[in-house]
């Protein structure tokens, strides 16, 4: 969420900073200082028209942002539908600098979560994950580092505790039907499957006293 409201801001000034040029542009136009010439002109309107032009996009940006953000919103309300059981713990700090969106702790396993967003159909090529013909590069092997940093954290329990990468699309216009249950070694889901996908795939089974210990651990992170 951190990284949107941040683009949300730095777009939201530029909008000002450059609408402001736009408006001193127009009023006080180039030609009054340069001279009053068709040249001179040319080149004001030419300006206005471009600011403008510029101030459009970034608003168009902006809704775009908005619109991730309830989506990154509601893919948390509806991960959070899982049972009570399990803990969701978010934006948790990992070694390496690494961050991981959400971490699911519970009878099935320990699962970190990462969220990618906008919308489109998702196909796999052999190599990487391509989303409307953009290839997705090195976005499995993100998520797959995380979870062996995750998996280094949990090195102190005296099971070899496992974690389970999942790559989930938080968008309801994503189709990600074309896609098998694994790729790379990455779970993939869609926002509407995130919930069946930890209840229902045993990838670990712990018990209730480790699950409570892992998740005091991550808390503090």
């Amino acid at each position: 969420m951190t990284k949107y409201f941040g683009k949300l801001f730095s777009k939201t000034f530029s909008v000002f900073i450059i609408g402001g040029l736009a408006l001193a542009n127009w009023k006080w136009p180039l030609y009054l200082w340069l001279g009053d010439t068709t040249i001179y002109r040319f080149i004001w309107l030419g300006l206005f028209f471009i600011f403008l032009d510029v101030v459009i996009e970034i608003v168009l940006s902006l809704f775009r942002e908005f619109r991730l953000i309830t989506e990154t919103v509601s893919f948390s309300k509806d991960l959070h539908k899982v049972s009570n059981s399990f803990y969701i713990l978010t934006n948790v700090s990992l070694p390496n600098d690494l961050r991981a969106d959400f971490v699911v702790i519970g009878s099935s396993g320990v699962w970190i979560v990462e969220v990618k967003d906008d919308k489109g159909k998702v196909d796999f090529n052999g190599d990487d994950l391509v989303q409307d013909d953009v290839v997705l590069k090195g976005l499995l092997t993100q998520v797959l580092e995380k979870s062996y940093s995750l998996a280094d954290v949990l090195k102190k329990f005296e099971h070899n505790i496992k974690v389970a990468p999942v790559l989930a699309f938080s968008s309801l216009g994503v189709d990600v039907t074309s896609l098998p249950k694994i790729v790379h070694g990455v779970y993939i889901s869609s926002r509407q499957n995130i919930v069946s996908l930890i209840e229902n795939t045993d990838f670990q089974l712990i018990d209730k006293n480790t699950i409570e210990e892992i998740h005091k651990l991550l808390k503090k992170k």
